[in-house]
């Protein structure tokens, strides 16, 4: 519509043009001949110039402007093709980026209860470690305990047999013979002698 317009606007203007281009120059230059005919185009050049353009522009619509048409519609298609391309591709991303995000954060989620699991059975364990050996450690004083009581108990016996043999020795020495005082510290300090 808008072309229909712009051309009524411009055929007056061009109708103006081949009307003055179509007169004969010669017969501008010639001041003698009859001045009606000077001033007001000849018919037939008019027709035939105007029917010239009439094809030139046929022609030209047809080989340029068309064509140039189509290849400017082409490469509008294309681009908006492009452009519905990289949207789509964008809503795409758009869309992996979240799913990735979730993935990312559901898998954040995860590490972090798998570590604080494993801290927490790493705990335990180490609490059943410290409780194992401290039941190991008791047992093995107990076990000490023992084998020191059971020892000192031997030690015991043996030192009360040991005072009841020199006891015995010393009884059967004091009854060979008569004990005076010199007799009785000698007798004190081989004991003692003896207990070192």
């Amino acid at each position: 519509m808008k072309k229909i317009k712009k051309l009524t606007k411009i055929f007056p203007l061009f109708l103006i043009l081949f009307s003055v281009s179509s007169c004969n120059i010669n017969d501008y230059l010639d001041i003698g001949d009859d001045i009606a005919s000077k001033i007001f185009p000849n018919v037939w050049d008019f027709l035939v110039q105007f029917s010239a353009f009439v094809i030139m522009v046929i022609l030209i619509t047809v080989f340029a402007y068309k064509p140039i048409k189509k290849f400017i519609k082409k490469r509008q298609e294309l681009l908006d093709e492009e452009v519905n391309e990289t949207k789509k591709r964008n809503e795409e991303a758009k869309a992996n980026l979240l799913v990735s995000q979730k993935e990312i954060a559901f898998t954040h989620e995860k590490a972090s209860k798998i570590i604080e699991n494993a801290t927490k059975e790493g705990n335990e364990r180490k609490q059943e470690i410290i409780l194992q050996a401290n039941k190991e450690a008791e047992n093995k004083i107990k076990e000490a305990d023992e084998i020191i009581k059971k020892n000192q108990a031997e030690a015991k016996n043996e030192i009360k047999n040991d005072l009841s043999d020199i006891a015995i020795d010393l009884s059967s020495k004091i009854l060979e013979r008569e004990v005076n005082e010199g007799d009785n510290k000698k007798l004190i300090d081989d004991f003692v002698n003896k207990m070192k």
